[in-house]
């Protein structure tokens, strides 16, 4: 039987402070400082002010599940640069460093895997931050599928939202008309099942897909990084912190393997940006 396999194609970097990648920043007594900096970070990140700061880029990808009986993506990951800078600077944020490369395509990317925008049949939206939905109008013959707790922040963002930009509301009205939109654990394939997870943002969820490598979860922002999985520590991005722990321990339970949003370490646990045979 041929299981699915999961690639890692990433449509930009993005800055990530220690105090987002980790509640209270990971300070504490009796855990060495470098234990706890993720993957990447360092103390000399450039900003376009041309300040250095402490921190790191981490990538924002998407996942393309490929051999499903469907074509799958999970999330459409960071969209036009200029118009996120856009917003960052209107919000507040402008400093934020968010960068792509030659290779960070996500047409590109697709096509190292032989998929066009076209062929993408269901696109998995985790949540609806930026970094997540950035490129939906690429896929104009999938079918989108949101936890509904997601759409009020999205659509109407309130001002003390994180993340959810008014501004961005147009990525979500493009594909409303093909929004399938579900609450709780919904299976949408054999071997891919989505399990509300909440904690990040009300309607967080993870993609759990069997493959041959064993039981893997895609968690999205549940774990921003490895060092939230090895230390049991989480993200200090958070809607929802009960709900958040009550996820990660979920997460253990149901999966073999854990794959954290925005890490680099990524490429080291499974070289190629592949996940099964």
């Amino acid at each position: 039987m041929t299981l699915p396999r999961i690639h890692f194609i990433v449509t930009a970097e993005l800055e990530s402070t220690i105090e987002g990648s980790l509640l209270n920043g990971g300070v504490h007594p009796d855990i060495p400082r470098a234990t706890v900096l993720p993957h990447g970070f360092r103390d000399d990140l450039r900003r376009r002010d041309g300040s250095l700061v402490s921190g790191v880029m981490v990538p924002a990808p998407v996942w393309l599940i490929e051999g499903a009986r469907r074509v799958i993506l999970v999330d459409t990951g960071v969209g036009d640069v200029d118009e996120v800078d856009a917003m960052h600077a209107r919000h507040g944020t402008i400093r934020w460093i968010v960068e792509r490369n030659e290779g960070q395509d996500l047409v590109a990317g697709l096509a190292r895997h032989g998929v066009r925008p076209e062929d993408v049949e269901l696109v998995v939206l985790s949540h609806l931050h930026f970094d997540h939905v950035g490129n939906n109008e690429l896929f104009t013959r999938a079918r989108f599928v949101v936890q509904r707790d997601e759409l009020p922040l999205a659509l109407a963002p309130p001002r003390f939202s994180l993340f959810y930009y008014p501004e961005y509301r147009h990525k979500m009205t493009a594909v409303l008309d093909r929004l399938d939109v579900i609450d709780g654990d919904v299976d949408i394939d054999p071997d891919v099942r989505l399990l509300k997870i909440g904690g990040h943002t009300p309607g967080c969820q993870a993609t759990l897909v069997r493959t041959s490598q064993g039981l893997v979860c895609l968690a999205s922002d549940t774990l921003y990084n490895y060092r939230n999985v090895e230390l049991d520590w989480p993200v200090g991005s958070y809607w929802d912190l009960p709900g958040l722990l009550r996820g990660m321990v979920r997460m253990r339970h149901e999966a073999d393997i854990i794959v954290p949003q925005h890490d680099w370490q990524f490429l080291v646990e499974h070289p190629g940006g592949t996940i099964g045979a």
